[in-house]
């Protein structure tokens, strides 16, 4: 077999030669087991991605709260509503941890806010610096019947915290905004 037939490609090797059937079968196997390989690793990616979000889902919030509740040097209380007629159903409480430097809030009852307004917490520090206070994160959802479990996150370090304030504000401002809800421990 010193010649192959035109449909057929040399390999190289004296006397061997490999049909485009047997050529296209390689290819193929080729491109299926990088298929695989590739779905292989976005499965593999898309655990870590579950596992990264799990601590800000509804159960991973659950069970930041009760460990947080658990800890003797966390702060907790009930919301204490105001005269707003909005809030005269809303139940929940917050605990929130200074060590840790997080926390989590639970509504129930709590309305869905107005187009162009959102919810805001507002933290304060008896040894924060300047007296202002830090915001602990937004809301643009309501909980309706069932709860509502939000982190409690701050860009600047609260140390010791005596009034917690749920606003419903129209821009980032701490000045401005209405208190809705308050939890002082």
């Amino acid at each position: 077999m010193a010649t192959c037939c035109s449909l057929a490609i040399k390999t190289g090797e004296k006397g061997v030669c490999m049909s485009w059937s047997d050529y296209s079968i390689k290819n193929w196997l080729i491109t299926i087991l990088s298929i695989a390989m590739l779905i292989t690793g976005l499965v593999l990616f898309a655990d870590q991605l579950k596992g990264a979000q799990a601590e800000t889902s509804p159960d991973g919030l659950k069970e930041l709260r009760i460990s947080l509740l658990a800890d003797p040097s966390s702060v907790s209380g009930n919301w204490l509503r105001t005269l707003n007629p909005d809030m005269k159903n809303v139940q929940g409480d917050l605990v929130w941890n200074s060590t840790q430097q997080q926390g989590v809030m639970r509504l129930l009852d709590l309305p869905k806010p107005k187009a162009g307004t959102f919810y805001q917490l507002w933290l304060y520090d008896a040894l924060g610096g300047n007296q202002e206070p830090v915001s602990g994160g937004i809301l643009q959802q309501g909980s309706g019947k069932t709860e509502l479990f939000a982190p409690i996150k701050t860009t600047t370090v609260v140390q010791e915290p005596y009034k917690f304030e749920l606003k419903l504000q129209t821009n980032n401002d701490s000045a401005n905004g209405k208190i809705l809800l308050m939890v002082q421990p």
